[in-house]
């Protein structure tokens, strides 16, 4: 297990060849970010939220004390 030590004390890439590759990857996924979250996302999301709201209304309701088994 020794090589796992010698990775986590120095990194294994110089420092400007890190920025480097992170200016790329800001540039890169960047524009990402400030695209719009397609409708059938959101939707989905929505429906997962109704569905865990439902569920927790449901698990409080309840009296058996049951809960994560």
């Amino acid at each position: 297990m020794s090589d796992k030590k010698e990775t986590s004390e120095r990194p294994a890439l110089e420092p400007p060849i890190q920025a480097h590759l992170g200016d790329q990857l800001k540039k890169l996924y960047g524009s990402i970010l400030s695209e719009p979250i397609p409708e059938k996302l959101t939707m989905l999301l929505d429906q997962l939220e109704k569905a865990e709201r439902k569920e927790r209304e449901g698990q409080s309701g309840r009296t058996d004390g049951g809960g994560d088994q």
